[in-house]
């Protein structure tokens, strides 16, 4: 039985995304959004993250759910600013995998929780880091947060709308949402279609365009969405520095970065 789209368009509005590759891929047409006719089970995708997790890999940097040394720090500049924004501003990094972008805001003298669903990051995060990370969100007061970051996780929720719907209820009136996940419009996207690496990632149960992520976080209550153009970067050197900001330029870059905002009360 096909999945209906979360925007709410039936699910005669649909087609087959891919036609080689990964094939169980469903396109809605109304919002543009790509997500898998099937999920993985929770006991599979437990299993995913709990080998992701391992505690050699984190330590090695081979998760392959980290951003890294260097974007960690990248976005960590970025997300002090908007910090500064709502003043002192509490962030929650939802999604926080082993806490390192956590870490880098607390060095900054910023006040921020993460939230991580697997228990493996989680151990590794106490254990090394000494921060204790949240897994849970529902039992959270509404307008806690004056930031909340989902970096490269939207793409890997189970409940796309109740989970989005949930951070705008933790953000306070004013706050700010930072969304980044990879760009199903992106030049490699467009060339690899269904063989292209984010695609063939099996956590991976959404792929968004710039027009079904801004409907997707309108539906679910934000507003004033916005692209960032220029993301922050992953890597550092003027080749990559080049290779990231020229298609970013042309609107094809591999990563689509949004802001959202929490409507004031009048």
């Amino acid at each position: 039985m096909n999945r209906a789209c979360e925007c709410g368009a039936p699910i005669s509005a649909q087609r087959v995304a891919f036609s080689e590759g990964e094939v169980d891929f469903r396109q809605c047409t109304q919002c543009g959004l790509l997500f898998r006719e099937v999920f993985p089970t929770p006991d599979e995708l437990h299993a995913i993250y709990q080998q992701a997790y391992e505690e050699e890999k984190i330590a090695s940097g081979g998760t392959n759910q980290e951003s890294g040394a260097f974007a960690t720090q990248s976005y960590a500049d970025f997300i002090q600013d908007l910090a500064r924004q709502p003043a002192h501003a509490r962030v929650l990094d939802f999604g926080a995998g082993s806490g390192e972008l956590v870490a880098a805001l607390r060095d900054r003298s910023i006040e921020a929780e993460g939230l991580e669903f697997a228990e493996e990051a989680r151990r590794f995060c106490l254990e090394h880091r000494g921060i204790s990370l949240l897994s849970d969100f529902k039992a959270l007061p509404s307008g806690r947060y004056g930031v909340i970051t989902m970096v490269e996780v939207i793409e890997h929720l189970t409940e796309l709308q109740p989970t989005l719907r949930e951070l705008c209820r933790l953000m306070e009136p004013g706050g700010t949402l930072l969304v980044t996940t990879p760009n199903r419009l992106g030049l490699r996207a467009r060339s690899e279609k269904g063989h292209w690496r984010e695609a063939t990632k099996k956590f991976h149960l959404f792929l968004f365009d710039r027009r079904s992520l801004r409907q997707h976080l309108e539906k679910a209550g934000f507003t004033q969405v916005r692209q960032v153009r220029f993301s922050p970067l992953q890597r550092p050197g003027f080749k990559f520095w080049l290779a990231a900001r020229l298609p970013q330029m042309l609107g094809v870059g591999g990563t689509l970065c949004m802001t959202a905002t929490k409507e004031r009360r009048p």
